[in-house]
């Protein structure tokens, strides 16, 4: 695979959806830092009661310090980060969803694609280039932005802990030492990579939906999966199976709770680690076999489709 064409064709991608990608996470971190100042700025503030919140917040997390409870500290801001990361993840996941549906939908529309395709760039280089832009370039981006904005609240902290130190003879660098924040934020990261394996079939759908229809690509993503859950309750029914195959697949695949790590996560349910090992032990074969097929017939339809 040619690296220079694949940058070339991603920074393609990322000039096309560009509004889109650039002003959603920056108009989210936006939210995260203009609403508190704005609540300030409405409601007033005190500062001798901040102070004296904030050094009593102090002085529990320096009495946990002192009591050698770092793994609990670590917990703590563990979670925070998991909270601060949450909804930029989870609007990231619907502008994949977005991106996925109308990558090769709207080429077709605009007849774009005429064009595109006359480049010495192949089509199984621009699925791929695709592939990666939806399942791992957005989240980069959007997981960027929270680190951003992480890596902005760690400097008020430090700053905090200069006034804590300074004025009220308490000091906390040692709290944050032990609070493995980079390390937690690691762990996060690390996440990306097997989420965008395990989720590679539901992407290859999208994208699958968005090379077929010539009108309303959502629509014929999400209608197809509701008309086969239907049918098939229906056959169940009156038929009398026991368990219909195509729910109990998908919902066996896309939870996060396979029986094979029940026990896992009631013995670490503390473990960082948990979420990535639960990510890594729900790809298998299906997730090969699945994706390579809708893959395959999405190349198939971007080579034999006829164009209006």
């Amino acid at each position: 695979m040619n690296t220079a064409i694949m940058k070339a064709s991603i920074k393609k991608e990322l000039w096309e959806f560009n509004g889109m990608l650039k002003w959603i996470p920056i108009t989210l971190a936006g939210v995260f830092i203009f609403i508190p100042i704005l609540a300030v700025l409405l409601n007033g503030i005190n500062m001798q009661d901040v102070l004296h919140e904030l050094s009593q917040i102090a002085q529990e997390l320096e009495r946990l310090t002192q009591m050698q409870q770092t793994e609990r500290l670590g917990e703590i801001f563990f979670v925070s980060a998991i909270a601060l990361f949450s909804p930029f993840i989870a609007i990231g996941f619907i502008v994949q969803v977005y991106y996925f549906v109308t990558c090769l939908f709207d080429e077709r529309r605009d007849q774009s694609v005429m064009f595109w395709r006359s480049l010495p760039v192949s089509d199984e280089m621009t699925i791929a280039s695709k592939l990666v832009t939806g399942a791992v370039v957005i989240p980069v981006i959007f997981f960027s932005a929270a680190t951003f904005l992480m890596l902005l609240m760690l400097v008020l902290a430090v700053v905090a802990c200069v006034i804590l130190s300074v004025g009220f003879d308490i000091s906390l660098w040692g709290m944050l030492a032990s609070a493995n924040i980079f390390s937690g934020v690691g762990y996060i990261w690390l996440t990306l990579l097997p989420m965008a394996i395990w989720l590679l079939p539901l992407y290859s759908w999208l994208m699958l939906a968005s090379i077929y229809a010539n009108k309303a690509p959502f629509l014929w993503a999400v209608l197809p999966i509701v008309a086969l859950l239907v049918i098939e309750t229906i056959v169940v029914h009156y038929l009398n199976i026991t368990q219909p195959f195509f729910g109990h697949f998908l919902m066996d695949y896309f939870s996060l709770t396979p029986d094979n790590l029940a026990s896992m996560a009631g013995e670490q349910e503390k473990s960082r680690s948990l979420a990535l090992e639960l990510l890594i032990a729900q790809i298998d074969y299906r997730t090969i076999l699945v994706s390579a097929g809708l893959l395959f017939a999405t190349y198939w339809f971007r080579v034999n489709k006829q164009e209006s």
